[in-house]
């Protein structure tokens, strides 16, 4: 997949062709790079639009957590170990058996109970980590540093330092593009200002997005706003449900191990004979109820940096 500093590169390297026809083939392209490199508003643009872009997934997923609220689900006392809660979610597997019959039957059985023997197996392997059990007292919530977008910081710098006039603007790059024309003009005979300047509209002419690192701040700032306040609310909603720090990890690192053993099941390919198929299926069936699991014991926590996007529960922490 072609980025947008290729798919620019390209462009004016096109464009410059065209202007500077005998010119060597692979100097547009060059001058193309020089020409973008003094031109950082179309890549922190790109960084722009990529930050919001998280930003719109981190509020998706802010927002799917307060709508599942108050994150009530069947757990095991507190004191608990993981240890203790795996035995538990293979012993809850068990009462889902199935009565089928024939050969299909036989390679089901077989593999609803190797499924269930493998998560057994990583019960006994996991660290102790004893449920701490829901917070008793009202503390208040843990919230998000408000820490500045560093993105927006310096997109913002970089508005704030270019002229407000847009006539003005065009005018500073135009400036700009000439230099570079100027300094290839032996390979490309660009020896004068008003050719330079000529080709630079072109060149500009062609960048139209060029003068939108503005707009692109304000939807960024609009986005960090909105991301800010969910994170507060959901803040709060957890607190008020008792879902201290401690619970939060407890709950997150049994719900990555039940992840994490659905994903040991992959589909046999080319499978033809009936044992084999239900042997497959069973696996594939626990290993969606694994998931499910996982999916209502885990807790979105609120975390320290405020625009980085949440790590799934299966992800190591870091």
């Amino acid at each position: 997949m072609v980025d947008a500093d290729q798919q620019r590169r390209s462009t004016v390297a096109t464009v410059l062709a065209r202007a500077l026809p005998g010119t060597a083939a692979d100097v547009p392209l060059a001058m193309a790079r020089e020409i973008l490199d003094v031109l950082p508003d179309l890549r922190l643009l790109d960084d722009a639009r990529a930050a919001q872009a998280t930003l719109e997934q981190t509020i998706e997923r802010v927002q799917a957590e307060l709508d599942r609220s108050p994150w009530t689900v069947e757990l095991p006392p507190p004191g608990t170990s993981l240890s203790e809660a795996l035995r538990a979610e293979a012993r809850l597997l068990r009462r889902t058996t199935a009565t089928k019959t024939g050969t299909y039957a036989i390679g089901f059985t077989a593999g609803f109970d190797a499924f269930v023997r493998a998560l057994e197996a990583r019960a006994t392997t996991v660290g102790p980590q004893p449920r701490p059990g829901v917070a008793t007292d009202s503390s208040a919530p843990v919230v998000p540093d408000e820490r500045p977008n560093s993105v927006r910081l310096a997109v913002s710098s970089r508005v704030a330092g270019l002229p407000a006039d847009p006539a003005a603007r065009e005018e500073y790059r135009r400036i700009l593009i000439g230099n570079e024309l100027v300094r290839y003009g032996h390979d490309t005979g660009v020896n004068s200002t008003e050719m330079a300047s000529a080709i630079a509209n072109l060149v500009l002419a062609a960048l139209p997005e060029i003068d939108t690192l503005p707009e692109a701040r304000d939807a960024l700032q609009a986005r960090e706003e909105e991301l800010l306040a969910l994170w507060h609310r959901l803040a709060v909603a957890q607190a008020e449900c008792g879902l201290n720090a401690a619970e939060t990890r407890w709950r997150n690192a049994l719900a990555r191990e039940l992840r994490q053993q659905a994903d040991t099941v992959t589909p046999n390919a080319g499978m033809t004979d009936s044992f084999t198929i239900g042997f497959s299926l069973a696996n594939q069936s626990l290993a969606r109820k694994l998931r499910a699991r996982a999916d209502e014991i885990s807790v979105l926590p609120v975390p320290i940096d405020p625009w980085a996007l949440p790590k799934r529960d299966d992800e190591p922490e870091s």
